[in-house]
């Protein structure tokens, strides 16, 4: 096996073998960073190195401590009707690295004054024209832990517009996690300073990393595009939030990780994937994300955008909606059953609640006529069916929540369905939808219309596009 290179040992920094090609791509880059780990995982101790070792002028900042003054200063109004700011030596500005620490720690206003920061390389509208790095660290919120111990109280779930706007999110292993050989090197303190020699490695693996990042785009760049296709609704059904910015965010991750992983001596191929992947996901830092789930995505993605374009499996993934792609499942010809199973279960997992009862009612007649999926895939729909039939909701209030059940009971009946098939829309309307009694006395009409509409639409594209066969249409009782 090759010998992989290291430019984290050299700098003191042991035990992080495995997410270092991350850590020079965003380095590479210049992308914002943002890590995670438990407290004594040497965040800081790494970002003040790396900038020792970049050469860079850097600004470190403790969030929870942060005034806004410190970083732009006194506004005091010039002589020509506009403001400057009396800056201390600590300031922002000139600052050609910015290191966050304790973020998850700051008040919500000292958060609003960062996101342009990291976003825009701006502060009150002005343009940070030295800054090139921007990083920072926290301990994850309780809600994120990986143990389930209320480990950091004080830690809050960063916003989710700003944990977006973070392309790296990299979670450090702890000290368990490591290597006795590792764990050993730490206990006894490997590297004081920062060597000269350390520091070129570092500078030439950054910016050999950056010049590759091209040539590999282009190399790479159509097994991306069909990788993410197959990915995002896999994560999006897991309940991992991914959205086009951070789709084409982890498009640009995997380029530029594949890349890092070249300079380092490391395998690409599925292992760049996985490495960028795991490196890119924000939602970790909001809640507990099991990289279980995250593999798990990634597996199906892989194996899926390996396959010609003509194969159902890579159709079905290009489809991003999930109601579209379920339906697909079940009429796109020449599917295996476990194939259509397989779609059809993701689908349902990715749908909203509604949606998915709305189709499992359609479908469940024409899955028990004809064996076109695998009994499981049968028994998840017969599954979300059986919990709308049978579990029952009532409604709580008064004045508007009456009107709304009446309205909802009329604007059904106008549908002429069969009264099983009203009675089981009236109940997935009456879960999702019904009025808290707090809001029973208010509230404009629409707002109880919206959902009868929006459930009849769903109801009618369903039936539609399965011909009528997964119970009787709409418009064909209407007709009669």
């Amino acid at each position: 096996m090759t010998k992989f290179i290291s430019v984290l040992r050299p700098l003191g920094i042991v035990g992080y073998d495995d997410i270092e090609p991350a850590l020079v791509a965003a380095l590479a880059t210049e992308e914002p960073l943002l890590l995670v780990s438990d407290h004594g995982a040497a965040k800081t101790l790494l970002l003040l190195r790396v900038a020792e070792a970049l050469g860079v002028e850097l600004r470190h900042y403790n969030a929870s401590l942060l005034q806004f003054d410190d970083l732009a200063g006194f506004p005091i109004p010039d002589d020509e009707g506009g403001i400057r700011y009396a800056a201390a030596p600590g300031a922002i500005w000139g600052a050609q690295a910015v290191f966050v620490d304790e973020i998850g720690r700051c008040r919500p206003e000292t958060a609003n004054k960062l996101f342009p920061i990291i976003h825009e390389k701006r502060i009150q509208g002005v343009s940070l024209d030295s800054l090139r790095f921007r990083w920072a660290a926290t301990n994850p919120p309780p809600e994120a832990s990986e143990s389930g111990d209320d480990l950091y109280e004080g830690v809050e779930r960063l916003d989710p517009a700003l944990a977006d706007r973070f392309s790296y999110v990299v979670r450090l292993p702890t000290f368990n996690d490591l290597s006795d050989t590792d764990r050993s090197d730490i206990i006894r303190g490997v590297g004081e300073r920062v060597s000269s020699d350390a520091a070129a490695r570092l500078r030439e693996a950054v910016e050999t990393t950056r010049s590759l990042i091209p040539t590999v785009r282009r190399q790479i760049e159509d097994s991306t595009v069909s990788y993410l296709l197959a990915l995002a609704p896999r994560l999006t059904g897991a309940n991992v939030a991914i959205g086009g910015r951070r789709a084409a965010t982890l498009a640009r991750n995997l380029t530029a990780v594949w890349a890092a992983r070249l300079v380092l001596g490391r395998e690409t191929g599925e292992a760049a994937f996985v490495c960028g992947l795991l490196a890119s996901i924000p939602d970790i830092i909001r809640r507990h994300v099991p990289r279980s789930t995250l593999l798990a995505a990634h597996k199906t993605a892989w194996e899926v955008s390996a396959l010609p374009k003509s194969d159902p499996r890579q159709i079905l993934a290009s489809v991003l909606d999930p109601i579209e792609r379920a339906l697909l499942s079940i009429t796109l010809p020449g599917v295996r059953p476990e194939v259509r199973g397989e779609a059809l279960c993701g689908a349902l997992g990715a749908a909203k609640k509604h949606e998915s009862e709305i189709l499992s009612w359609l479908l469940l007649p024409r899955l028990l006529r004809a064996e076109i999926v695998p009994g499981t895939a049968l028994e998840t729909v017969a599954e979300i069916v059986s919990r709308v039939a049978e579990g029952g909701h009532s409604v709580r209030g008064f004045g508007k929540a009456n009107a709304w059940i009446t309205q909802t009971r009329s604007g059904i009946s106008q549908t002429k369905l069969p009264p099983e098939s009203a009675d089981y829309l009236f109940s997935v309307i009456v879960r999702q939808f019904a009025p808290s009694a707090q809001l029973s006395a208010g509230g404009s009409e629409e707002i109880w219309k919206n959902p009868i509409q929006q459930c009849l639409a769903l109801w009618e594209r369903c039936d539609r596009a399965l011909g009528g066969l997964g119970g009787e249409t709409i418009s064909r009782r209407r007709a009669a």
